[in-house]
């Protein structure tokens, strides 16, 4: 009943349609439960069948999936990278040479964080995985590499094409024989998901302009996704805790055979890439370290070690913590990106198994979100007259094709007196281009759910024949997809 008011109070507070719920103690599921609905509007409930994206929450299968190779003998963590991906190239010689497993999946490249990432979002798009591969050596270091954290999902790609190189199968069909149906689960997929099971979705939603909206590119689809190792596993709060039973038990099967051995479960919660401690973390719960292991975020809570990832994709924010000290899991998916009630549930329910003093945990992160300056997105375009600004050229001076090596095109097109900005293998990334001064434009885009507006600065000599063109967030306070992406766009054609 605690459990119950809990996530009904976080999805009230946080505006979140549907949530589904589990707890594992002492490798038995002691709590399963649906909340609210499937999509907003629509009377069809979340129960412990429902499908939902973990999103993230794949990493940690990716690389219990490396574990098994590992066990098998087939490949080392400290293997080199190109050895089995010979066109695998970072920006340094002697880097991509260096570069092993673990530095695949352990967030230490050195490369910015979240590099790349408009080659996997917003979908669709029309990137591979070669284009993400070939992509990589267009990346500058942001930091020296294996010397800090910072968050990446493209390696993770790469990570799973070790295995067509390893094994000859493909990351998603090795994952869905060799995991899921070990695990014997019917409601989780890493590949192609059957006609018969593309029922009992979940729809992403999420805020869009100040109302809770479906993201319907965010759909659950039928057909694996370019970014699989990184996030692409689509499973129900059942299979998700059969997952979590597995790990609490290092790889132990009920049927008494390991999916992966205890010294490869062990290996990966082994702290390997440092981060920082804030001082709220140590005021709350007396952390003290933070790291990185093989898949897993790693830290200590009120005396115990937490194993513990998140997984976030536009309309879907899930949660999985383990406390292997108390043989417990605990499972938070939720149809709604609200970071809010992912936290507050979570929290909730993980410290009191802790003994930790009762906190609000919902009024907690409600004051949160109000003094976390929310309406920053909407004062920086507030600040946007959309119509009335002007530049120094003629907007025809404006228009052609211009080229980054790992984007691609973006055309620039003079539509009647309306300038429009479309990628050519992002399609959701269309919108027009809204002048604002010198050469300066926003790009509005049409689909307002697919990225944050941003500024397009063209770049020329005095004769205004423009050379190329920069892009930029709104608002060094406001990230958007678009911020320190090494992007150089040179013009190839005129329009």
């Amino acid at each position: 009943k605690q459990i119950d008011a809990l996530v009904v109070s976080a999805m009230q507070a946080f505006s979140v349609p549907g949530a589904a719920v589990g707890v594992v103690k002492d490798g038995k599921v002691v709590h399963a439960a649906g909340y609210g609905v499937r999509e907003l509007g629509l009377p069809g409930p979340v129960d412990r069948q429902t499908l939902f994206r973990i999103a993230s929450l794949t990493k940690p299968i990716t690389t219990a999936a490396l574990a098994i190779l590992v066990d098998e003998g087939k490949l080392s963590w400290d293997d080199k990278v190109v050895d089995y991906i010979p066109n695998f190239q970072m920006y340094d010689p002697w880097i991509t040479q260096a570069f092993t497993v673990t530095d695949l999946v352990t967030h230490r490249s050195g490369l910015m964080p979240y590099a790349g990432d408009l080659m996997l979002w917003p979908r669709p798009n029309n990137y591979t995985r070669e284009d993400i591969i070939r992509g990589l050596r267009y990346f500058n270091l942001a930091s020296d590499f294996r010397t800090q954290y910072d968050y990446d999902n493209l390696l993770y790609v790469v990570a799973g094409e070790l295995f067509p190189a390893v094994t000859g199968d493909e990351w998603e069909d090795f994952v869905d024989q060799r995991i899921l149906a070990r695990l014997d689960t019917g409601r989780c997929f890493a590949g192609r998901v059957p006609e018969e099971e593309m029922r009992n979705l979940a729809a992403p939603h999420a805020m869009v302009e100040g109302e809770l909206q479906v993201i319907d590119r965010n759909r659950i689809s039928d057909r694996p996704s370019v970014d699989g190792a990184a996030g692409g596993v689509r499973c129900s709060l059942d299979d998700m805790l059969k997952w979590t039973q597995a790990q609490l038990a290092h790889g132990a099967l009920t049927d008494g055979s390991q999916l992966f051995s205890e010294a490869q479960s062990k290996a990966m919660r082994i702290a390997i890439t440092n981060l920082p401690v804030s001082q709220t973390e140590f005021e709350q719960a007396r952390t003290h370290f933070n790291a990185y292991g093989l898949g897993w975020e790693l830290t200590d809570v009120h005396g115990y070690k937490q194993v513990h990832k998140t997984g976030s994709f536009t309309g879907f924010y899930n949660y999985m913590v383990l406390i292997p000290e108390l043989d417990l899991g605990v499972v938070v998916m939720l149809n709604g990106s609200a970071e809010g009630a992912r936290q507050a549930i979570m929290k909730g329910i993980v410290r009191s198994y802790l003994g930790a003093p009762a906190v609000d945990w919902v009024q907690y992160y409600s004051r949160e979100q109000q003094s976390a300056g929310s309406n920053e997105l909407n004062a920086a375009t507030g600040r946007i007259d959309y119509e009335n600004g002007s530049v120094l050229a003629p907007l025809s001076a404006y228009a052609g094709t211009y080229k980054d090596p790992w984007f691609g095109d973006v055309s620039v097109t003079l539509i009647e007196d309306e300038l429009w900005f479309a990628a050519a293998k992002s399609p959701k990334l269309t919108g027009r281009l809204w002048p604002q001064s010198e050469h300066t434009f926003m790009v509005r885009w049409q689909d307002r759910s697919a990225e944050r507006d941003v500024f397009v600065d063209f770049v020329g000599d005095e004769s205004d024949k423009f050379s190329g063109m920069e892009i930029r967030c709104l608002s060094d306070r406001i990230q958007c997809a678009f911020v320190d992406q090494e992007m150089n766009f040179k013009r190839i054609t005129e329009e």
